[in-house]
């Protein structure tokens, strides 16, 4: 199928400019966007599309302002970690998509469908799945991967380990090799916050991509948890990194893209339309492709080079290797998760 034929504009007149909201144009994420994504749209529309960059997981202040009052968003369309965007589609936020309207949705895998309790439908779409990976530094890891997630303890790499901030993504993998089970998220999650305590002395700086690109160059960092993408990209550009995926597995997440409430109507559906070709086959193997993730298209696979190996989904609902926590769970208690992670590593 051309492009073409997913703009049909239904009778919406078009609009000069759609605003996204997208991470850094610099990184895999916000240029796999623009590319795949973006620059299509426009040729085919003749729609500009302005990016505006957002660094992190939480949204801009005056975005949520705007969206508590009532008022039009600085954003036509969202693209962000499903978590939060959950907790908008809870608030009610998002304008819904319709499956009769953009019938690419009745193509995805389960794990597209935003799952999070007093949601239905389609008020968010989860795009990809991403896997965490073990970053390693070559130069200190001579002898091959690092085999265990207990290698974050060694005090050979004091100060020299990485997490995301508030520990974003790692609990599951916290409360496994701490010997606790994932049936204990999230009523018993001691061995997580023990496994955590042990890690006190062993971190060094945390950030979000844009700033730890810095340190890993430096090569101040020897193991980070972090998304593929980032590894990838850091491999990429030459610094002397690898990924590794330990013996007792990985978690992962999906990021997404969304439509906020009070656009006009046919700002709405351009913005709509413009995420429902973010969905299609076509888009999809591209966007997917660049980022080293894996669509929630069941006809996009993972990339060539990411054939076979556990860093990557090998299908749109593939979860070997991974110590799966729900969204709906996430979503409701990674807020105190964060909060917790942050009272024993940074005050305590």
């Amino acid at each position: 199928m051309t492009p073409e034929a997913h703009f049909k504009g239904n009778g919406f007149p078009r609009p000069r400019e759609l605003t996204i909201m997208t991470w850094p144009l610099s990184s895999l994420w916000g240029r796999g966007l623009k590319e795949a994504v973006s620059d299509v749209f426009t040729e085919v529309t003749g729609i500009r599309i302005r990016h505006i960059e957002n660094v992190g997981l939480d949204f801009p202040v005056d975005f949520l302002r705007a969206l508590k009052n009532n008022r039009r968003p600085p954003f036509d369309v969202v693209y962000a970690n499903s978590i939060p965007a959950l907790k908008l589609a809870q608030a009610g936020f998002c304008d819904p998509f319709d499956e009769g309207e953009f019938p690419v949705l009745r193509e995805l895998g389960d794990r597209a469908r935003p799952e999070a309790k007093g949601v239905s439908g389609w008020p968010i779409v989860n795009v990809y799945i991403v896997r965490y990976a073990l970053m390693y530094r070559h130069a200190a890891f001579l002898e091959g991967p690092p085999e265990s997630w207990n290698v974050m303890t060694d005090p050979t790499y004091k100060r020299r380990v990485s997490l995301y901030p508030g520990g974003k993504g790692f609990y599951a993998v916290a409360q496994v090799i701490a010997g606790g089970s994932l049936d204990g998220i999230p009523d018993n999650m001691e061995p997580c916050w023990s496994f955590i305590r042990s890690l006190k002395s062993q971190i060094g700086p945390i950030g979000y991509s844009p700033e730890m690109t810095g340190h890993v160059r430096e090569g101040i960092i020897d193991l980070f948890f972090t998304a593929l993408t980032n590894i990838r990209q850091w491999k990429h550009d030459g610094f002397r990194v690898s990924w590794s995926v330990p013996r007792e597995g990985t978690t992962d997440c999906t990021d997404a893209l969304f439509v906020p409430k009070y656009l006009p109507e046919n700002v709405a559906f351009w913005a709509k339309t413009y995420v429902a070709y973010a969905l299609t086959k076509e888009a999809q193997k591209s966007f997917c492709h660049r980022l080293g993730v894996c669509s929630t298209h069941p006809a996009v696979g993972p990339p060539s080079d990411l054939v076979g190996d556990p860093a990557c989904a090998q299908s749109a609902d593939d979860l070997t290797h991974v110590l799966y926590v729900p969204d709906s769970v996430t979503v409701e208690h990674e807020e105190s998760w964060m909060e917790r992670f942050n009272e024993i590593l940074l005050r305590t």
